[in-house]
């Protein structure tokens, strides 16, 4: 069975700042326009992307996922745009697809109509699954 530890141990500490900076990360504090992984099937995936607007002034986030598996395509990825104030709070939130697959060790193209003018925008993967396609060669 797994000892907790004493509190003010050097391991006690450590464990807590751990847990404190990964709720920092995780919070959004110092965000930045770029997603990773800390799960092994989507440690490969990576996003990019930044607010605009359309010819029409309506908002628009667009950007790149980065597939970094090699061999794997990354099929069915559906991101979640949120809308953010000047403060940090969601205003606005929409789901969209990224159009064909990710190919392995490469990117694509998205673009997703915002649900709101906002100060800035957060893009997360919702979810996705990955597929390999044979290489022929039959006979």
């Amino acid at each position: 069975m797994p000892r907790l530890a004493k509190a003010g141990s050097t391991r006690g500490i450590v464990w807590r700042a751990g847990v404190l900076a990964a709720l920092w990360l995780f919070t959004g504090a110092g965000a930045v326009a770029a997603q990773g992984f800390s799960r092994p099937a989507e440690a490969d995936l990576r996003l990019e992307w930044a607010g605009s607007e359309d010819r029409r002034g309506r908002p628009l986030v667009s950007g790149y996922v980065y597939n970094q598996r090699a061999g794997s395509y990354a099929v069915s990825v559906q991101l979640l745009v949120e809308a953010l104030d000047a403060s940090g709070q969601v205003v606005g939130s929409t789901r969209g697809l990224v159009l064909g697959d990710v190919p392995p060790s490469n990117r694509s193209y998205f673009e997703i109509r915002a649900p709101a003018k906002a100060a800035s925008y957060r893009v997360t993967i919702q979810s996705f699954s990955y597929r390999t396609y044979g290489t022929g060669g039959g006979m």
